[in-house]
């Protein structure tokens, strides 16, 4: 039987004080933010203690800088509010699992390859510190490769349009980031995910919605914690609607600033905080 969720945007207070809790922490942009109601069902279906979920992603989002898309703008990752929110969790809290994807729109935005690495090593670093079982996503360097001219500058004004950079730069930064990428993963000890070419159709850097339950699945198996028999499936539309028109902590909206009280859902067991 699908669960039905409550959704607010009033502060709330942590699930069950008397239960170890789960912090789940999602870093990324647009394949995070298009699988997320996949994402946050095979969570809940998964594992089993009370979780709450610090989830900073968007499309277009970086690293380190803020991004904009169309009437939105959002913070850097590293600047967000995710990092407090995790510093605050109490001693309730079992060791947190993270989820570090979707590297490499910093690249499109001119992002210099040793200026991306240290934001990610600053996220690496401080979810270290708190002890998270990490998985990294690495750059889908193996549909990225089979990239022809044409198609990178057709896709790059398409998706990116106000930034120019030629593609044979793009490649060879792409290629340096996905070498230390995999030096990171040994320097911290976290499993490390390539996608797979068949991942990604006609767009080489979004996966396919098809894909989206197998790929998710096997980056939550990477935690010992996540049962893999779990179920991995989009909850129903309406679900997924109200979970896609939750805000984040901030954001600029046509030139209008918001803030929003986090957790901006909470049901019993599970909290979710969007940054």
């Amino acid at each position: 039987m699908k669960a039905i969720w409550n959704y607010t945007t009033q502060p709330m207070t942590t699930p069950i004080d008397q239960e170890l809790v789960r912090p789940v922490i999602l870093i990324g942009a647009s394949n995070l933010a298009q699988a997320f109601p996949l994402v946050v069902n095979g969570l809940r279906e998964g594992l089993r203690e009370p979780l709450t979920v610090l989830a900073a992603l968007g499309h277009g989002r970086s690293y380190g800088l803020r991004s904009r898309v169309p009437g939105r703008t959002l913070p850097g990752i590293v600047q967000c509010g995710l990092w407090r929110a995790l510093s605050q969790h109490g001693p309730n809290c079992l060791p947190p699992l993270a989820a570090v994807t979707d590297i490499g729109n910093d690249l499109v935005y001119g992002v210099t390859v040793p200026n991306l690495l240290a934001w990610v090593d600053t996220c690496l670093d401080r979810l270290a510190e708190q002890g998270s079982e990490i998985v990294l996503m690495s750059l889908p360097m193996a549909s990225i490769e089979r990239l022809p001219p044409w198609k990178f500058e057709l896709l790059r004004r398409a998706f990116f349009p106000a930034h120019r950079i030629a593609w044979p730069v793009l490649r060879e930064r792409a290629l340096r980031v996905h070498e230390e990428l995999q030096r990171l993963a040994k320097t911290y000890g976290v499993r490390l995910i390539e996608p797979a070419a068949a991942w990604y159709g006609f767009d080489p850097i979004h996966i396919l919605r098809r894909r989206q339950p197998a790929v998710w699945r096997e980056l939550f198996s990477q935690w010992p914690a996540w049962d893999r028999s779990a179920s991995m499936a989009y909850p129903p539309l309406s679900e997924s609607l109200r979970l896609r028109a939750l805000r984040p902590a901030e954001r600029d909206l046509f030139g209008c600033r918001q803030t929003t009280p986090q957790p901006v859902l909470l049901r019993d067991r599970f909290t979710l905080s969007l940054y």
